[in-house]
């Protein structure tokens, strides 16, 4: 799900707290953006930290004064066979940028019938990712390369991976049985940094610190818990349903890290990076936001609700939009198949080549 996405969820959650309403009402207090914070914190750890940390056995980084697509594939493969002999492999590709506002595009594809590492050279493009025509290279010996390993591999998402802008993409490759290889797409995404033990852990020592330090405010006796527990609530929550929206899409989490190895795989309801499952997600945010405020809301019981009758609201403001949205998904996913393409998107991603997932985290 898209940066945007998570942080007003995390928002939402946090509103369904009377006392952080209030405080946010009658105090000016920003606790209910603390929801919103962590609500996209699991993609701030892993894109602003763990992506840097961590280390590949190889990397390529094509040059663009001479291009060949066998010593891309090659160094695929090594990575490949290094997994056989010992586990696991990791290789980190890089994008070629030509300019400010150029950059040359390739494809890395995996062959799962024939077991090849396929690579191919494409066009130049912008960093809006359009093609340059009569750009693509005209050598077909270097713009295309078949490489074959010896195990068979298998992958959630069996499509091209396109490396053209900002940063290229990471792969790991998981020995699984004798003769298997599993190919894993971001490895260092979606592992310690979603994970209900760290949300644990986080909510406990932010839950110590606030126990000692912060007090009661005015009229305690209105509110189910105390104040100091409200702030590691709202906290935990708010990565919870970052890990929950994340879970809807093809590529799951590490929920229970260190104590589980490998990421699972997500539900595959829809792709992360759709417009309406997004939309559906935000809309579905801003309704409990404006429902809790409301509800709870620091008023004379003379004052009259700005919502009246909760059935109506929801009818109205959520049951109808979201049949609508719901009748422009299916549609779109009927008009998919009736053109051949396939029902899930590759790596999260909607288009018909994965893409990069740096640019969704903001």
């Amino acid at each position: 799900m898209k940066g945007f996405t998570h942080f007003i969820s995390g928002i939402a959650v946090a509103s369904f707290f009377p006392q952080a309403v209030h405080m946010a009402s009658q105090e000016q207090s920003f606790i209910l953006c603390l929801g919103g914070i962590f609500g996209i914190m699991p993609d701030t750890l892993d894109f602003k930290f763990a992506k840097y940390f961590h280390k590949s056995d190889f990397e390529i980084k094509p040059d663009p004064n001479n291009l060949d697509a066998r010593v891309i594939a090659e160094t695929v493969a090594k990575a490949i066979r290094k997994a056989e002999q010992e586990g696991r492999g990791t290789v980190q590709l890089h994008t070629m940028q030509l300019g400010s506002n150029l950059w040359r595009s390739y494809t890395l594809a995996f062959d799962s019938t024939t077991s090849e590492v396929v690579v191919d050279i494409g066009p130049e493009v912008d960093t809006g990712q359009v093609p340059f025509e009569g750009t693509e290279l005209k050598d077909p010996e270097k713009a295309h390369a078949r490489v074959k390993v010896d195990s068979q591999f298998f992958q959630q998402f069996d499509k091209k991976s396109q490396i053209a802008i900002m940063s290229g993409p990471c792969f790991e490759f998981v020995k699984r049985g004798e003769g298997k290889i599993e190919i894993v797409f971001l490895p260092w995404h979606r592992t310690w940094s979603h994970s209900f033990t760290l949300g644990l852990l986080i909510s406990l020592l932010v839950g110590i610190f606030t126990f000692l330090t912060v007090s009661e405010g005015p009229n305690p006796a209105l509110y189910s818990i105390p104040r100091w527990l409200l702030y590691p609530l709202i906290m935990l929550f708010g990565s919870m349903v970052h890990i929950i929206e994340d879970s809807t899409g093809f590529m799951g989490n590490n929920l229970f890290y260190p104590f589980t190895k490998d990421r699972t795989n997500g539900l595959g309801l829809m792709s992360a990076a759709e417009a309406i499952p997004n939309f559906l997600f935000v809309w579905t945010s801003v309704i409990c936001i404006l429902y809790n405020l409301d509800r709870f809301r620091w008023a004379p019981e003379s004052t009259p609700p700005g919502i009246e009758s909760s059935a109506s609201f929801f009818f109205w403001f959520y049951a109808i939009p979201v049949a609508v949205m719901a009748w422009f998904f299916f549609k779109g996913k009927r008009a998919k198949e009736n053109k051949g393409k396939p029902k899930s998107s590759d790596f999260d991603s909607a288009t018909s080549v994965e893409r990069e997932t740096d640019a969704s985290v903001i």
